[in-house]
């Protein structure tokens, strides 16, 4: 039976920037939410509220997925269950955006609004955590009627509250099926 997958998108760790602890509580524990309910965890493998999701799944016994933007297994954190060492740079954000059933967004700088993007062009839905900062509370603001990236109304960004409520939402959204308007290129039988 396949697992549903729930990617979670946010604020990477870098050199020199201290992530607020909040930040990190939150995405750990919605790794936590998603292995309870027996879903498959999707980052990009990475530090930050990517590590943070990864350790959260880890201790519930939930299974970690890390698509690395790297060519190598030195930059996954610690708490993957696999990594793969894409070699693609950004262009991996497609891999999450496209591959999963379903995103949270928790915080986020440029890198996550590119997941949101590639995600809404292709019909995944994405659940934002408001209170987290970054892309997930200041995009509320550019959405057209509160809901929608662009007039295609492709897939509703909806919004929760806490970590409980986005995996709630982001596997009752898993469920239905998907929208499409996207790039043709994009498009295939997972988006079915």
């Amino acid at each position: 039976m396949r697992k549903t997958t729930i990617g979670v998108i946010g604020n990477a760790s870098r050199p020199g920037v201290v992530l607020p602890a909040a930040l990190l509580e939150a995405a750990e524990e919605t790794g936590r939410e998603i292995a309870e309910h027996g879903a498959v965890l999707v980052t990009g493998g990475t530090g930050g509220v990517m590590e943070a999701a990864a350790r959260g799944a880890q201790e519930r016994d939930g299974l970690s997925v890390g698509f690395l933007p790297q060519a190598d297994h030195a930059h996954a954190n610690p708490h993957l269950d696999l990594a793969f060492p894409t070699g693609m740079g950004t262009m991996r954000n497609l891999l999450t955006a496209r591959c999963c059933d379903a995103l949270i967004m928790i915080g986020g700088g440029v890198g996550t609004l590119n997941e949101l993007t590639i995600a809404y062009d292709v019909g995944t839905p994405v659940i934002a955590l408001r209170g987290s900062g970054g892309w997930s509370d200041r995009i509320v603001h550019a959405l057209v009627d509160g809901r929608w990236l662009d007039e295609r109304r492709v897939a509703e960004l909806e919004f929760a509250g806490s970590p409980a409520a986005a995996v709630r939402l982001a596997l009752a959204a898993s469920t239905r099926p998907r929208r499409t308007g996207g790039l043709t290129a994009h498009t295939g039988h997972a988006g079915d």
